[in-house]
């Protein structure tokens, strides 16, 4: 008859298993987080805090240029409700289609993103700086203008920043020459949106808005006709809540005529 095991054996076995899960756990956080200081003190991610730090510019940006028809500052623009909303397929006559006035709308609002983030940028590695100085490290910053692009895909922005960071805490030395920072945000897909509409009013005068609801589900745009023929689009994003405004006028009918 086999004797059963020794009580303290079997104990033994279970606090070496508990510490080596504990151990397991304690590896895994650490490899999420960064290496650990002394003390338990994480080491500072600064490539977290510029891309968190950016991703706030990005959305301020964004909230900014939608209302406006994707500029910040519209040069030619209709008043709607107190806001100046950008024309982006016009003709100021009569009779005639608009023409799309900003054929590279994708590009123009990247440059729009960029000039709003730019000092933004400059600020979040001055605060990463301040920080790195309150832990009692070193950090040395190019003294350069940071360099950076800004790029749109679907659902996304991405900027790339160029920027030489050596960051010295205790004995450690660690240096960086780029931050890639991806946002999620709609405003590609607002976009290619309004540049669906313009192109519909530039080659029929008109855009059939419900069918184009039914096609994707995703949109609920909604049209106001305006005195002078101007048409505002308000094109809403039901998955973010997100709503762009956008102006056009074309095939306009003088005054007498109807609208």
């Amino acid at each position: 008859m086999l004797k059963p095991r020794n009580k303290k054996a079997q104990i033994a076995i279970w606090v070496i298993l508990a510490l080596v899960l504990a151990g397991g756990i304690i590896l895994f956080f650490t490899l999420e987080r960064g290496p650990i200081l002394g003390a338990g003190a994480a080491v500072f991610n600064p490539e977290q805090y510029i891309e968190k730090c950016t991703e706030t510019a990005v959305n301020e940006a964004v909230d900014l240029l939608l209302p406006h028809g994707g500029f910040l500052e519209p040069k030619n623009f209709k008043v709607y409700n107190g806001t100046n909303i950008s024309y982006l397929c016009l003709h100021s006559g009569y009779f005639r289609p608009c023409t799309n006035q900003h054929p590279m709308l994708v590009n123009e609002v990247s440059d729009e993103i960029k000039s709003y983030i730019s000092p933004r940028i400059e600020s979040c590695f001055g605060n990463l700086k301040n920080e790195i100085e309150k832990r009692d490290s070193v950090i040395e910053l190019s003294a350069a203008p940071t360099e950076f692009n800004v790029s749109m895909a679907p659902g996304k922005v991405f900027v790339n920043i160029a920027k030489n960071v050596k960051i010295t805490e205790k004995e450690t030395t660690r240096t960086f020459e780029k931050f890639d920072v991806e946002v999620a945000n709609p405003i590609y897909d607002f976009t290619n949106v309004a540049l669906d509409i313009v192109n519909s009013e530039a080659k029929y005068c008109t855009f059939l808005y419900v069918g184009y609801m039914l096609s994707y589900p995703r949109w609920d745009v909604r049209i106001f006709v305006m005195s002078d023929s101007t048409k505002i689009y308000t094109i809403k994003d039901k998955e973010s809540g997100k709503k762009m405004n956008i102006a056009i006028r074309g095939c306009a009918m003088p005054p007498g005529m109807g609208i």
